[in-house]
């Protein structure tokens, strides 16, 4: 039982490490589709990951030392099939004849195959209830996942090995695919419980709606991964990093950093929303656009610049200009009392813009304070289906 326990315990490890690669471009993918993310459907993906691992690793886990896998002499495929059922049923020595002998059956060998049917049962089960498989696609998929199993057991783990240090078999196809069916089969009785697909497209879509924190978030670091690579790309042709720099060539470089910073907003997030009429990339992958709090249109450009430059020359910029300020402070001979008293207001300054943000998180009802200096919000953009709308 340990041998298939510490590969579930190793998946169960690295989910999570796992799903938060996958978290962003999940939530993109979603916003995208369907303007939000539905939790049940978020339970069901990430729980198909996890599982997908766990599959994974019961077939390559535990992994051997590479020396005693060079010294095996073992075979490692064996293409005759239903050979483990033939040593299963000569290992249990039964006679047919006499069924108090029956229960011999009962051993490891059947536990094995037993094993290799349950570990795709769920597969079956994902396959036909969230994607909407048909037996016949199901039966196909099933197969390639076992396929790809045993060919990477083939395989040697890619190389890695010297020799592969597990068995290759028909039988595992056979039995992996047996149980992508019996998924498929037993989740009928499920579909009359379970809320269909089509049911999670209607919530997802009717949640669009709403304009949540995360998917102003999403938006904006899709934005921000432009513009930082942007800014990389510019800074690497201006001036190549060095490995060692002086304190003079540091400080000059994080005021071009400051200055390219300044530039690069202005252009994206101010010039560049109001010319694309309340738009950025981010905005139009998550459906959202800026408007005009009142009216519900295009925004000035006034309105632009004082909520941008209140977001990111204010909010995000604050703390580092006055790190700055105090380290400038610190390093003079004498002391500057007027520099740490303006450090001081910005601090209270800004936590109180903090708590703000926070509770605005936390009530929606609530707009954050670049909203409203800047008279504007956001909107969503997408179209719903025409199913869609007329059940609501």
């Amino acid at each position: 039982m340990e041998m298939y326990l510490e590969p579930i315990l190793t998946a169960a490890f690295i989910f999570p490490f796992a799903a938060a690669l996958f978290t962003f471009p999940y939530m993109l993918l979603q916003y995208r589709r369907y303007g939000s993310v539905l939790l049940l459907r978020t339970v069901i993906i990430y729980s198909f990951i996890l599982y997908l691992m766990a599959a994974y690793f019961l077939t390559m886990l535990p992994l051997p030392s590479i020396e005693s896998v060079a010294g095996q002499t073992t075979p490692y495929l064996q293409l005759e099939p239903f050979k483990d059922v033939r040593v299963w049923i000569q290992n249990a020595d039964v006679t047919w004849s006499q069924p108090s002998g029956w229960g011999r059956l009962i051993n490891r060998d059947l536990f094995v195959i037993l094993a290799n049917i349950c570990m795709t049962i769920p597969l079956g089960i994902y396959l036909r209830y969230y994607f909407k498989c048909s037996f016949l696609k199901t039966l196909l998929i099933a197969l390639a996942v076992s396929l790809i199993f045993e060919l990477t057991q083939l395989s040697a783990l890619f190389g890695i090995y010297p020799r592969p240090y597990r068995l290759c078999e028909t039988d595992d196809l056979i039995t992996n695919t047996l149980g992508g069916i019996i998924g498929f089969w037993i989740t009928k009785p499920l579909l009359r419980i379970l809320p269909s697909r089509e049911r999670m497209d209607q919530l997802s879509y009717r949640h669009s709606a709403r304009v949540t924190f995360t998917r102003r978030l999403t938006a904006a670091l899709v934005d921000w991964l432009i513009l930082g690579a942007v800014m990389l790309f510019i800074m690497f042709l201006i001036k190549p990093l060095h490995l060692t720099m002086s304190s003079e060539e540091s400080g000059t470089m994080l005021a071009e950093l400051g200055v390219l910073y300044f530039a690069l907003v202005i252009l994206y997030f101010i010039v560049g929303v109001w010319l694309q009429k309340g738009l950025t990339v981010g905005k139009r992958l998550t459906h959202l656009r800026l408007v005009d709090q009142h009216s519900g249109g295009r925004p000035k450009l006034w309105q632009v610049a004082v909520r941008y430059s209140f977001l990111y020359f204010g909010f995000l910029y604050l703390p580092f200009a006055t790190t700055q300020l105090l380290f400038y402070a610190f390093t003079r001979d004498t002391v500057v009392w007027p520099l740490f008293v303006l450090c001081g207001l910005i601090i209270i300054a800004y936590g109180v813009l903090c708590v703000w943000a926070i509770v605005a998180i936390m009530d929606r009802k609530r707009h954050f304070p670049h909203s409203i200096l800047s008279k504007t919000r956001n909107m969503s953009t997408l179209t719903l289906p025409e199913e869609t709308e007329d059940k609501e």
